[in-house]
């Protein structure tokens, strides 16, 4: 298991993308979802997001992630707001679920930690015809020296760091026809944790996890940023 999403599930951040929970409502200032839609939140963490959009949009939520303490904490949210939404441990990049099932996917900082061209042909799947796909992703903003670049797949555990254009590429190789860049305010640049679910007992190699994250943050600024899609099939 990837250590800097054990560090996430066991402090339990619940927004821990760029921008945070105050990014993802002003980009739904924009986005609409409807009552009657069918929304998967892929790497839904401890829910904070599906919390939201159950709230918001009174719609009926999936949300699903594979580290189980995450699972775990997001069943504990839901049953304390007595919110319906379904909860599963899943693989992104492998779905036991049927295609054209879903409206709305939402990806929040999730397909740059799997390989995202198998994961954006997966979410594809899932997605029904003139569905959408949300996603809030890592980009590559300039030139990355190596060593930087490997420094932040070693912390993270991710595979690439992909341009904006290289998302796009990915988005349409899937059979995306449609992809809007979501345009947001660089006010809203830097994560909120507005909220945690501490764990009982946390490893103390995960606080050493999170000073190599804070140092990390300060060190690819102007190299690393996100980008914001929003992708029709």
């Amino acid at each position: 298991m990837n250590e800097y999403i054990d560090l996430l599930a066991y402090f339990g951040i619940g927004s821990a993308h760029p921008g945070g929970a105050s990014l993802t409502r002003s980009i739904f200032e924009k986005v609409s979802i409807n009552q009657d839609d069918l929304v998967l939140d892929i790497g839904c963490g401890t829910g904070q997001t599906a919390q939201y959009l159950a709230k918001q949009f009174k719609c009926s939520v999936t949300a699903i992630d594979h580290h189980p303490l995450m699972v775990e904490k997001a069943k504990r949210r839901f049953a304390k707001e007595d919110l319906p939404v379904q909860v599963l441990l899943g693989d992104a990049e492998k779905l036991d679920i049927e295609s054209q099932t879903f409206n709305f996917i939402l990806s929040e900082s999730v397909i740059s930690f799997t390989h995202a061209k198998e994961t954006v042909k997966e979410l594809a799947r899932v997605l029904k015809e003139k569905g959408q796909l949300l996603l809030i992703e890592m980009a590559a903003e300039a030139s990355i020296p190596k060593s930087m670049k490997e420094e932040v797949q070693k912390l993270y555990g991710v595979h690439d760091i992909y341009t904006g254009e290289e998302w796009r590429s990915i988005l349409e190789e899937a059979g995306f026809a449609t992809i809007e860049e979501i345009q947001t305010h660089s006010s809203l640049i830097s994560s909120d944790l507005d909220e945690m679910d501490l764990s009982e007992s946390i490893p103390m190699s995960l606080y050493d996890v999170w000073d190599e994250h804070n140092e990390m943050t300060e060190k690819v600024h102007g190299h690393i940023g996100y980008i914001v899609y929003l992708a029709s099939k």
